[in-house]
């Protein structure tokens, strides 16, 4: 795949002050307090969900004292709003490789969905979450959705142009968009466990989970048997789309 242009650089921000002394050092941290804050939150987000979650308890985490956190975020949205420039960010940056590149779009489109999908379970936690939150504070969340309508606008192309070459079934390209990457995101709602349940486990447990790679093969697989058009090629299309 032909590599994606980086976005342009964010303004330099202002240098800030040093923060307050760790309470305690970080397992694992790497010297950047932004960058420890930010890990901590998303697993507590993960293991909590955003709104059960204190800026106190990232502190803790972090291995900072509370006071500090204030030196590099305003509020726990401000935390949220850092992460979520990757929430978009990366499957930009898959739809724009995958409608680059050359060759078949049914090899484009099953590799857009197989990364989209492997990196929806890595994810720290469910953005869905995220969307529910959006709904009482419209203009904090502005950037994401309008990289969120750009990402279903660009799946549409894709699809419209499988359509135009003969690939794809006569679908409407926008609703065909808007439902592949839904159910993308559906699987976060059972990737991690719910309600202290593992839904992604296999019957026998012994076998242990479903991995990310299982999913993502088996999403990307479904979503094109249900819009290409000679189906009996979809073997093919994994192949080369893996071999990319």
């Amino acid at each position: 795949m032909p590599r994606v242009p980086t976005r342009p650089e964010e303004p330099a921000r202002p240098s800030r002050r040093p923060g307050r002394p760790r309470t305690r050092p970080r397992q694992g941290a790497d010297g950047d307090a932004r960058s420890d804050i930010v890990r901590a939150a998303a697993e507590l987000f993960g293991e909590r969900g955003v709104n059960g979650v204190t800026m106190a308890e990232i502190a803790e985490r972090a291995g900072l004292q509370q006071p500090s956190l204030y030196y590099y975020f305003r509020s726990k949205l401000d935390v949220l709003r850092h992460i979520l420039a990757d929430v978009n960010r990366i499957p930009l940056s898959i739809v724009e490789q995958a409608r680059q590149a050359d060759g078949p779009v049914a090899v484009r489109l099953f590799w857009l969905v197989y990364q989209d999908v492997l990196a929806l379970c890595r994810f720290p936690f469910d953005i869905n979450e995220v969307h529910r939150l959006s709904s009482g504070k419209p203009e904090e969340f502005e950037r994401y959705w309008v990289e969120r309508q750009h990402l279903n606008d660009e799946v549409e192309a894709l699809i419209a142009e499988g359509i135009a070459a003969g690939e794809l079934r006569e679908v409407d390209p926008r609703l065909a968009a808007l439902v592949l990457l839904a159910n993308d995101e559906a699987t976060q709602n059972w990737y991690r466990p719910v309600a202290g349940r593992r839904l992604a486990g296999r019957s026998d447990p012994t076998l242990g989970d479903y991995s990310p790679e299982e999913i993502a093969d088996h999403a990307a697989e479904a979503a094109l048997r249900h819009l290409l058009v000679r189906t009996a090629s979809v073997d093919a299309v994994r192949a080369r789309a893996l071999a990319i």
